[in-house]
């Protein structure tokens, strides 16, 4: 359902600009989408931020956005900057020149998408955050989760676990995630708006807290590690999404804890 918001808010602009359509530069597409419309419409760019934090650039967004877009009639160019802020400036720069008449970008930080958004502004090309707000940014569209109704729910599927292993004052552990992403804080406060509440009045006890850098999963396990080793006793994990979660798993089965710690996603 988003996603398809996603090529509707894209549609949207396109029916409402006035620029003309620019050529097709196929370039190192990572993934492109092409219908009737599209020449007269003009041309869509998105930037996507990287695999590494998350399967699901390449295994969902890619594909279905690719769809979405087909299926809109909407000439689409889509590219991945594989989380690198050089690469993210560079692919926006290019798709700014070759005239797109949308620019939609999941940021790798605020600042970095501050200045594409801004450049793509001076170019009369209109704007959209996907997933992740730019701060400061002001993208005509932001298109995304309830992020934090979803903090609220990965809180509450903690608690419904722990309740269910009639856990007596368990730790809870947090990972959060990358300091940078605006849906990482949105997340924690819902997921403290359900748990803080346990943890003041005595019912549970609070845990490492911590935050791993750009969502990275490899970090995430490193750092839950040392959660760990610091309190042994860690009897539930709040982890900010699945990359962080199966991070986490990965350390309990080496420890022989897995399926007797819920780990959120």
């Amino acid at each position: 359902m988003r996603k398809g918001l996603f090529a509707l808010a894209a549609v949207g602009l396109l029916a409402t600009g006035s620029m003309a359509a620019c050529g097709d530069d196929k370039g190192d597409d990572a993934g492109s989408a092409s219908g009737g419309a599209a020449g007269k419409a003009g041309k869509v760019g998105v930037i996507l931020p990287d695999t590494k934090s998350s399967a699901r650039w390449e295994t969902a967004d890619l594909k279905y956005l690719t769809d979405a877009f087909k299926a809109a009639g909407v000439e689409a160019e889509i590219k991945n900057a594989q989380g690198d802020k050089a690469s993210f400036q560079t692919i926006a720069d290019g798709m700014i020149q070759a005239g797109v008449k949308v620019l939609m970008i999941v940021n790798l930080d605020s600042g970095t998408g501050k200045n594409v958004l801004d450049n793509a502004k001076k170019a009369g090309i209109a704007t959209i955050d996907y997933d992740r707000l730019t701060l400061g940014g002001g993208a005509n569209y932001y298109v995304s989760f309830d992020n934090n109704e979803v903090g609220k729910l990965q809180g509450q599927g903690l608690v419904d676990c722990l309740t269910a292993a009639k856990a007596t004052k368990p730790v809870v552990s947090y990972l959060n995630g990358s300091p940078t992403d605006n849906n990482a804080t949105l997340f924690k406060e819902g997921y403290d708006s359900v748990l803080k509440p346990k943890f003041e009045s005595g019912e549970y006890t609070k845990g490492p807290d911590d935050a791993v850098p750009e969502w990275d999963n490899a970090k995430g396990g490193t750092i839950f590690e040392q959660q760990l080793t610091k309190e042994p006793k860690i009897a539930g994990v709040l982890a900010a999404n699945d990359g962080l979660g199966n991070a986490a798993i990965e350390v309990l089965k080496k420890n022989k804890l897995n399926g007797k710690v819920p780990v959120t996603g």
